[in-house]
């Protein structure tokens, strides 16, 4: 099957992906063409900004996607309307820099549905550069549009399957919806689930690390289980890269069926998927597995 976000989902992503403060990421020798520009903004060399707790939240990272940019040595921290206050050269070369570092927000322009609503020095080659500014000055439909196709082509395609009917209560609420909070995470799914309890669901909206993971499963009874690699329901599964850190976790339902969440992006949904599918996302990695054993303890 195929989910698609609600109307009352898209409408929260239109609201949340571009964010109020806008940030410009550029290479070495960029600020130099930028002086006399800059008053009334914050210049920061990129380790001072990978460094800084008001710039590593979250929703910042994953809108900006820091982890794609590319050779960027500063960064300016602006307001939204700092950029319609530049000339029309100068905002060109800021914006190419954009695409140049490959910084998230840019999106190729087949995926504006109304191209017309967007100013052209926007327009960078065949990609626009999304900033807070110009993003509200688009049409609710079109922004909504932008966002679908987007997420459809770049982030979750939408397959998943059935839920099954012994899917445990707790988990129905979820199983193939679309998140709304960004940083909520593949380990905090997968803690959630072996909690077995609806009032934990403040934990989906977490962005869980490995050892909370690890202490979590501890709390809950899971131990690792080396005998063999036939999953039963309720088990956990991690995969280990050769650092060994977890890289993803999920929890198996049964029938060959996982609860599972593959990111962290407001854009990932709680899905049910095949073990078939995972196993082979995940076949670079180490396979662990983690089992409530005193369950089977008589």
């Amino acid at each position: 099957m195929i989910i698609t976000p609600s109307d009352e989902i898209l409408q929260k992503w239109v609201g949340d992906y571009v964010p109020n403060r806008d940030l410009f990421f550029l290479v070495e020798g960029d600020i130099d063409k930028l002086q006399g520009h800059l008053r009334n903004v914050l210049v920061m060399p990129i380790a001072e900004f990978f460094q800084h707790t008001s710039y590593t939240q979250i929703e910042l990272m994953n809108s900006y996607e820091y982890w794609n940019i590319k050779n960027a040595s500063h960064v300016i921290v602006a307001q939204q309307d700092w950029i319609v206050s530049l000339t029309e050269e100068i905002c060109t070369f800021l914006l190419q820099c954009q695409v140049k570092t490959e910084r998230g927000m840019v999106l190729p322009t087949t995926f504006i549905a109304d191209l017309s609503e967007v100013p052209n020095v926007y327009i960078v080659d065949d990609s626009v550069v999304l900033q807070r500014s110009m993003w509200e000055g688009m049409s609710q439909s079109n922004k909504k549009m932008t966002i679908k196709k987007m997420v459809t082509e770049w982030w979750e395609d939408g397959v998943c399957e059935e839920i099954p009917e012994k899917l445990p209560p707790h988990l129905l609420p979820y199983a193939n919806t679309y998140a709304t909070t960004a940083g909520a995470n593949c380990l905090a799914a997968t803690l959630y689930a072996v909690s077995g309890e609806e009032k934990n669901d403040w934990l989906l909206q977490e962005w869980v690390h490995q050892q909370a993971l690890l202490n979590g499963l501890k709390q809950c009874g899971y131990e690792a289980y080396e005998q063999d690699e036939k999953l039963i329901s309720d088990d956990v599964v991690v995969w280990i890269d050769n650092d060994e850190v977890i890289q993803h976790a999920s929890y198996y339902v049964g029938n060959g069926l996982f609860f599972n969440k593959q990111g962290q992006t407001i854009f990932n949904a709680w899905k049910i998927r095949k073990k078939a599918d995972l196993m082979k996302d995940w076949e670079t990695m180490q396979m662990k597995i983690y089992r409530y054993l005193d369950k089977y303890q008589l």
